[in-house]
């Protein structure tokens, strides 16, 4: 059976049995995976999966349930379960459902030459992959992974009141990890590429720039405690905005789990600062035309030259803030109810070179990873207490590694003490990104 002939079916079923509205939301999609180890294939994946979720409204109450099993059979154990479940929910938390909208994006999310790459093709680049990683440096001793994916991911929504859409995009990512040795000192680097566009994708400078870091670090010692100017890079500040993304989420601030509610239109931040959300984004891995409530996707800044413009909002929270929802309700899976979450979130890039940062600085230390996010954040009042490592500047110059630091600071602060961005954006694996920045008299802890 088609799936918009499914679609139709579930939602007949529905109404049939009571639901004033409902809705469908499907999710599909399909992944393949190799990993190499000493130059042979030691894992392959190649899968596919769907599922679909039903939710509506009956009796004052919504209920939801969901299924992998998209057979006839299953339509009637879908309804009468998420009636079932309707019944056990309070009235207070019946949601309306979202009748769409005129026009949305018009987004290419499908690379058809990467939807045509042999699988051959794929091992083959990870094969390079691993090779250019163990001659990258000579102090790179082996790997620990080597991996290379393409997936291909389908969402569409249908409801009883008008809302249809649907969209489907693809991507490639790779990933190494070296493992670099001196005499008895072990180090790791690691390099992380996704696109959509294969042709961007050089194998061997992926494995290469994993060997450069791993090996980059060997010999790194702590430095004296103080309070140092630092240069925080892309991959250390994508990991502090992941930490804090949530202070900007509207459903926090309302619950008092962020320091921004009533904020709006005031100033946060140094006026360097540019935070965006794009769904928008050409290539973005959260790019998507609307969100899981069928909102259509935006371009919006939260932050403007250090302004807090917006928060994030799904249908739910918006309401309660009388403002629109910014088009941030997504579901995490099938079986999770909508709740907010960024798309392609990212600080905006400065006007200067990485290098020129460094000049700028003068004497510091450049922090190119941050560790214990997990238990080292307090998402609340913003201050943080990390493991860090990176290097020292000296006189604008890359120096010796350094390790066994720990920066600390708050959130809010650091914001508002940026001094200067790079022109250096990098994202992530989630979607975050953000340039080098450069703050003064950070709190370091060493020897």
């Amino acid at each position: 059976m088609e799936r918009k002939e499914y679609l139709d079916k579930v939602l007949a079923y529905g109404k049939e049995e009571g639901f004033v509205e409902c809705e469908v939301f499907y999710r599909g999609g399909k992944a393949f995976e190799v990993l190499i180890m000493e130059g042979e294939v030691s894992n392959y994946e190649n899968c596919r999966e769907e599922g679909l979720a039903f939710r509506g409204n009956i009796d004052g109450r919504t209920g939801y349930a969901y299924t992998e099993q998209l057979t006839e059979a299953a339509i009637p154990y879908l309804v009468n379960m998420a009636k079932e479940n309707a019944a056990l929910l309070s009235p207070e938390d019946m949601e309306d459902l979202y009748e769409g909208e005129e026009t949305y994006p018009e987004l290419e999310g499908v690379n058809a030459e990467l939807e045509q790459l042999e699988v051959s093709e794929k091992i083959a680049a990870a094969m390079k992959m691993e090779q250019a990683a163990l001659a990258g440096a000579e102090e790179v001793a082996s790997l620990d992974y080597c991996a290379l994916g393409t997936g291909l991911a389908e969402i569409a929504i249908k409801n009883t009141k008008g809302l249809d859409v649907s969209f489907a995009k693809n991507f490639a990512t790779a990933y190494v990890s070296a493992i670099a040795k001196k005499g008895e000192e072990t180090k790791t680097g690691s390099y992380f590429w996704k696109a959509q566009d294969w042709n961007d994708f050089d194998p061997e400078e992926t494995g290469r720039e994993a060997a450069k870091r791993a090996a980059s670090h060997l010999g790194a010692a702590s430095v004296p405690s103080g309070k140092y100017d630092v240069i925080l890079d892309g991959r250390a500040m994508v990991s502090l905005l992941g930490a804090f993304a949530g202070i900007f989420f509207g459903e926090n601030a309302q619950k008092g789990f962020s320091m921004l509610n009533g904020k709006t239109g005031e100033k946060i931040a140094s006026e360097k600062v540019t935070l965006r959300d794009d769904a928008l984004l050409k290539g973005g891995y959260g790019t998507q035309p609307f969100d899981s409530e069928g909102v259509s996707g935006k371009n919006k800044a939260v932050i403007e030259k250090g302004v807090l413009k917006t928060l994030l909002y799904n249908r739910k929270t918006a309401k309660k803030d009388g403002v629109q929802s910014t088009g941030n309700g997504f579901k995490a899976g099938l079986t999770g109810s909508v709740k907010t979450a960024t798309t392609n979130f990212y600080l905006a890039n400065g006007e200067v070179s990485q290098e020129a940062l460094f000049n700028q600085m003068g004497d510091g230390l450049f922090i190119t990873s941050l560790m214990g996010l997990h238990s080292g954040c307090n998402a609340v009042s913003g201050d943080f207490s990390l493991s860090a490592e990176g290097f020292k500047i000296e006189e604008g110059k890359q120096g010796q590694p350094v390790e066994q630091i720990t920066i600390a600071g708050n959130f809010y602060k650091l914001l508002e003490a940026v001094e200067e961005i790079a022109d250096d954006l990098y994202f992530g694996s989630s979607g975050i990104g953000s340039p080098s920045i450069l703050i003064r008299n950070l709190d370091i802890a060493g020897n």
